[in-house]
C-alpha cells in the first residue's frame, strides 16, 4: 500500500490538469458557436440550478471547462506558475486532493451566491485555491502568523490575490463568489489538514467548525429551500420583474393544491 501511494505521489498532476483543460476545449470546439454552449453543458458546466436538480457532480466538472481559447490560456498561465512548486511542496495526491476540494469549494460558493440560472465554467476557483493554499504554507512557515508579510514574496501574492478579485468584481462576467469560494476552502484545507503533526486541539475545533459549515453549504446547494411560503416572501420583496416571475413559475409549481389560490402581490 506504501509502495502504491508512493507512485501515486510522484504522478505529474500539474501536467495531467492542463492536458485536461486543452483536451476538453478541443472537444467543446469553441469556433464552433452554435454548438459551444451546448456541449460545455453536456460536459458539466455548472448552474445552480442544475447541482439542485440531481446533478452534484457539476461542482467539480466545471473547474476542467473553459469559455474560450483566451480563458483557457489565462487559466493554464496561472496553473503553470503555481501548480508545480505547490506539488512538489504537498505531494500529488494532496495537490490532486486540493485541486478537486477547492472546485468544489468554488463551485459552492457559486450556487450559493450566484445567479442559479447562469452557467460558470473554468478552472479559476480550484486556482484560486491554490493561492489561498500558498498563503496558508507561508503562514505557517514563520516565527508567527503574520511574520510573512516581511517578505516581498509573499506580500506579491497577497497583491496577486487582491488584483484578481478587484479585476472579478469589475468585469460582471467573472464569478467572484467561485473565487472567493476556492480561495477559503484552498486555505482552510491546508492550514487545518495539510500540515505535519498531530493537531492541537483548537485544530480540533476548527476542523469540525470547517467540516459543519462545508456539510451545510453542500446541503444548501444540493437541497434548496423550496417551500412556497419562502418563495412567496421572495417574490413580493424582488424588484427584478425576470426574477420575480421565476419565482412565481416556482410557487406555481411548488404549492399544494389547496394553496393554488392565494392571491401573490406585486413588489412595491
Amino acid at each position: 500500500m506504501s509502495d502504491l501511494l508512493r507512485k501515486l505521489d510522484e504522478m505529474p498532476v500539474t501536467l495531467v490538469i492542463a492536458i485536461a483543460y486543452g483536451t476538453l476545449l478541443v472537444i467543446c470546439d469553441p469556433f464552433d458557436a452554435d454548438e459551444f454552449a451546448a456541449r460545455l453543458d453536456r460536459f458539466g458546466a455548472l448552474t445552480g440550478l442544475q447541482c439542485a436538480g440531481g446533478e452534484p457532480w457539476r461542482l467539480c466538472s466545471y473547474a476542467f471547462l473553459h469559455g474560450s481559447a483566451l480563458h483557457l490560456l489565462f487559466n493554464l498561465s496561472m496553473l503553470v506558475g503555481l501548480g508545480p512548486a505547490l506539488e512538489r511542496s504537498l505531494g500529488s495526491v494532496r495537490f490532486l486532493a486540493l485541486y478537486l476540494l477547492t472546485a468544489i469549494g468554488g463551485g459552492l460558493g457559486t450556487c450559493l451566491l450566484y445567479d442559479p440560472r447562469q452557467p460558470v465554467v473554468g478552472g479559476s476557483g480550484a486556482l484560486f485555491g491554490m493561492l489561498g493554499a500558498a498563503v496558508a504554507i507561508n503562514m505557517r512557515s514563520g516565527r508567527h502568523l503574520l511574520a510573512f508579510l516581511d517578505h516581498e514574496g509573499p506580500r506579491r501574492l497577497l497583491g496577486t490575490i487582491v488584483l484578481n478579485l478587484a479585476i472579478g468584481y469589475l468585469l460582471p462576467f467573472i464569478s467572484n463568489t467561485c473565487h472567493i469560494g476556492g480561495l477559503c476552502t484552498g486555505f482552510l484545507l491546508t492550514f487545518l489538514w495539510l500540515r505535519p503533526g498531530p493537531p492541537s486541539s483548537a485544530q480540533t475545533r476548527w476542523r469540525a467548525v470547517t467540516v459543519a459549515w462545508l456539510a451545510a453549504a453542500l446541503f444548501a446547494s444540493l437541497v434548496p429551500v423550496t417551500r412556497w411560503d419562502w418563495l412567496t416572501r421572495q417574490a413580493m420583496v424582488e424588484t427584478d420583474p425576470d426574477r420575480q416571475r421565476a419565482l412565481l413559475r416556482a410557487i406555481e409549481l411548488g404549492i399544494d393544491g389547496d394553496r393554488a389560490g392565494l392571491p401573490i402581490r406585486p413588489p412595491r
